[in-house]
């Protein structure tokens, strides 16, 4: 059996005709109303009526991801569920799709169904489609996850990944995209399936903030980012005193990384990836990564200064920041890598 999850947050009336013709596929379906408030109490009424959908109710608003988790915390104990698939309330999905998504979750049982929307159609509104636009670069680049839509809501989930769902950090908006690193983390392959997605007065149903849940859905990638100005401002802070003493190049290369890596360690440790245990391993590794890193660079700010004489410390800015890519890569799928797979 596979349940519809729909977490409802103040959703129109028009939600009860979508769950009725939803039960004509489906025989469980579980709506999480998610503190919508006592206006709202007859359609919750009008919906709990239908033999095959079970409400769970959230007191006060707390979030899409928490209520999600809630229906998943509902779903695995139960062993007739072989899967679940989490649909939006605001009527973007047709039931046509949905289907779909169970019947790829029926052929690929432990991969992670997408229902992948089609940016090139000119009805995505363009905050949409810019959004995810940016979203897929980044986690491309940066997670080495390459889904075309991931942002969609309507996602087929096997059972035996509902335990790390729940586990996965965030109860609003960022909360589906962690989902998407906590399965690149256990090893749960990607399964895109192309619908198509119904945007009514420009999505103007959408309860998405995007400058608010945007900060939200790249809260890792903003730390990551914060961790690793803050180590070059101290790197670079201690390579400028060194050179200015005396020192050549590559030594005060080498000493001021090692007092910067340190703290970049410790922070991206438990603030980035926030990892316990292997300690030992990942430093280890970290130092390798130092090492390699810091000869390149100052191999090539060497051989640069020896071209373009007096800006060494602007040479410096340029090497570094085109190393920048390749230490967070080598950190997520090595440094960090035996963890994940924890």
């Amino acid at each position: 059996m596979y349940t519809i999850i729909i977490p409802a947050y103040k959703p129109a009336k028009k939600l009860c005709a979508f769950v009725q013709t939803l039960s004509e596929s489906f025989t469980d379906i579980v709506v999480v109303n998610d503190g919508s408030g006592s206006d709202y109490d007859e359609i919750f009424r009008d919906l709990a009526r239908m033999p095959q959908v079970t409400i769970l109710t959230h007191e006060q608003n707390r979030g899409k991801g928490a209520a999600l988790k809630t229906a998943f915390c509902h779903c695995r104990s139960k062993e007739s569920v072989s899967g679940v698939i989490t649909v939006d309330a605001d009527g973007q999905h047709l039931p046509e799709d949905i289907c779909k998504v169970r019947d790829a979750l029926m052929e690929h049982p432990t991969d992670l169904i997408m229902g992948c929307r089609q940016f090139h159609d000119p009805s995505v509104p363009a905050r949409s489609r810019f959004g995810n636009e940016i979203s897929r670069v980044m986690y491309r680049l940066l997670c080495q996850i390459q889904v075309s839509d991931t942002q969609t809501g309507l996602r087929g989930i096997p059972q035996s990944f509902l335990s790390a769902c729940i586990d996965t950090e965030g109860d609003r908006y960022e909360y589906e995209t962690n989902m998407l690193i906590a399965a690149r983390k256990q090893g749960v392959a990607f399964f895109e399936v192309p619908i198509t997605t119904v945007y009514e007065e420009n999505n103007a149903s959408s309860h998405f903030h995007p400058l608010l849940d945007s900060v939200r859905i790249y809260r890792r990638l903003f730390r990551y980012s914060a961790v690793s100005l803050l180590s070059v401002v101290l790197e670079f802070g201690l390579f400028t005193l060194f050179v200015h003493v005396g020192w050549t190049i590559l030594i005060a290369t080498y000493v001021a990384r090692g007092c910067s890596c340190l703290f970049n360690f410790t922070l991206n440790r438990k603030v980035v990836f926030q990892q316990e245990g292997h300690l030992v391993g990942q430093f280890l590794k970290y130092i390798a990564l130092v090492i390699v890193s810091g000869t390149i660079s100052g191999l090539c700010v060497t051989w640069l200064d020896r071209l373009v004489s007096g800006v060494v410390v602007l040479l410096k800015m340029v090497v570094d920041t085109a190393l920048y890519f390749m230490n967070y890569y080598v950190q997520k799928h090595w440094v960090f890598r035996t963890v994940d797979k924890d």
